[in-house]
């Protein structure tokens, strides 16, 4: 009954005018069709680019929206190698080194993906949203909002993002430098159905100008789990 009760007034409010849409709260609501939102949880994520057949793979902790560790496990020569975030500091430690190092969450991972798109998969938190208008993409009704950054150490100055009108499904986003040129894009993709709610389990981000340059992210094993505090103790991240 509670779940009906839900779906019904999760309808009614996209039936609303522009006006009376809080464009925050539907990033939020989009936000959860990208990972478990504030559940602490683990997950596993694949990427590969374009330019070669190999694959990178993660684990990713997530103790909240501003707390997630993100492990190395593929390939066999970097296995080990570990991005703290807390907050907007992040820190980078491999085995070969004494001490973390830290790094921001624009620098590039790999390929067409940045630190920050791997550790932190919330919009809501880190950027003030406003819609800026509706259009179609692929068929379907979206509306289209401008994400701006509440600080200057997150991911991306300025988001272009485009979510369906009906569920507030992810399904687009045009991400932009501090100068206001557009660096790439993303496709949200491949939803499934995770601990009961339709989720995207991959994500394509393509260089804006150079369009034959794109990667492909791959996440699964959504799971719910407890970790201690000590595990996002950067002092303590050879262990």
């Amino acid at each position: 009954m509670k779940t009906a009760l839900s779906l019904i007034l999760f309808s009614t409010y996209f039936n609303l005018s522009h006006a009376e849409i809080d464009a925050n709260d539907l990033v939020a609501k989009a936000d959860l069709k990208r990972g478990l939102g504030t559940i602490s949880h683990s997950l596993r994520v694949e990427i590969q680019n374009n330019s070669d057949s190999k694959i990178e793979a993660y684990k990713v902790n997530f103790n909240d929206v501003t707390t997630s560790l993100v492990e190395q496990l593929e390939p066999e020569r970097a296995r080990g190698r570990k991005i703290l975030l807390k907050d907007y500091d992040m820190w980078l430690f491999t085995p070969n080194i004494k001490k973390p190092v830290r790094i921001s969450l624009d620098q590039k991972l790999t390929g067409e993906v940045a630190n920050g798109d791997i550790a932190n998969t919330n919009y809501a938190s880190d950027y003030s949203a406003k819609i800026l208008g509706s259009e179609t993409q692929n068929g379907k009704e979206v509306y289209k909002l401008e994400l701006t950054a509440k600080n200057k150490k997150v991911t991306y100055s300025r988001i272009e993002y485009f979510v369906q009108k009906n569920d507030a499904t992810p399904v687009s986003a045009i991400f932009y430098a501090v100068s206001g040129k557009p660096l790439k894009k993303a496709n949200y993709l491949d939803f499934k159905m995770i601990k009961g709610m339709l989720r995207s389990t991959k994500m394509v981000i393509q260089d804006y100008l150079k369009k034959d340059k794109f990667s492909t992210m791959t996440f699964s094993n959504h799971t719910p789990e407890k970790f201690p505090e000590s595990l996002f103790n950067k002092d303590r991240l050879e262990f």
